[in-house]
């Protein structure tokens, strides 16, 4: 049983705990081995490249909710009530990936305008491809011994912003990217009429300095190496 879908953004506090119950519930029903799509919030705030060993100190409400859904489901995984495991990806790149890259930047750059992103634009950031998650999932679901425990996706080397857009915009045959930082109050006003802008201000430090995610040990468990950056922005540019 693979989760993969969610409630909305700004629904994440209420919505989540009864569907993460309900899906335990489930999977001890069925007997069904559930592996969920999780990301990198749980961590909160880490000095260095996170690993699958870094421990989860969650600095956000939704960092708080995304580290319980995993730690209830491994407490019924190590009471034997099921089997489950988590894979973890960083902001997706690829075909119909949602993030502030894919929202606020590429439309803008492939058009020749100018992006906006509330973030370090040369802070180095890793980008998960939606088919390595896929990949993943179906991997893990599929060895017993990776069960009990959390994954990261297989992700190429972090890429900023603004080296991310330029490459965007060198891909589509569009003019030189122009990219700017948009001010932290300018957020936060659209944050008053928006509520998925509004949900953005607490992971506000994923932007601000590097995010980095190693994951070697699912590259060498399961032989998927990631694929390649410059085609999962091609998969963008063409949708």
């Amino acid at each position: 049983m693979y989760s993969c879908a969610g409630p909305p953004y700004h629904r994440w506090s209420t919505d989540w705990p009864p569907l993460g119950a309900a899906l335990i519930r489930a999977a001890e029903t069925t007997g069904a081995v559930l592996v969920t799509t999780g990301n990198l919030y749980g961590y909160g705030a880490v000095d260095g490249e996170m690993t699958e060993e870094t421990p989860l100190l969650p600095n956000s409400v939704k960092g708080r909710v995304r580290a319980k859904l995993w730690t209830d489901a491994l407490a019924a995984h190590e009471a034997g009530r099921i089997r489950t495991a988590e894979v973890r990806g960083s902001d997706y790149l690829g075909a119909g990936a949602v993030s502030a890259f894919s929202v606020m930047v590429l439309p803008k750059v492939i058009k020749g305008g100018r992006g906006l992103a509330p973030a370090d634009l040369d802070a180095p950031h890793s980008w998960t491809y939606v088919g390595d998650v896929a990949k993943t999932l179906v991997a893990v679901a599929a060895d017993p011994s990776a069960w009990g425990r959390p994954w990261h996706v297989p992700t190429p080397a972090p890429v900023s912003v603004r080296a991310l857009a330029t490459r965007a915009a060198e891909l589509a045959g569009a003019p030189q990217a122009r990219v700017a930082r948009m001010p932290a109050i300018a957020l936060r006003l659209a944050g008053l009429f928006r509520p998925d802008a509004r949900e953005m201000l607490e992971t506000q430090y994923q932007w601000q300095r590097p995010f980095i995610v190693d994951s070697t040990a699912a590259t060498v468990a399961f032989g998927i190496k990631p694929a390649r950056t410059d085609d999962a922005l091609r998969e963008m540019i063409v949708a």
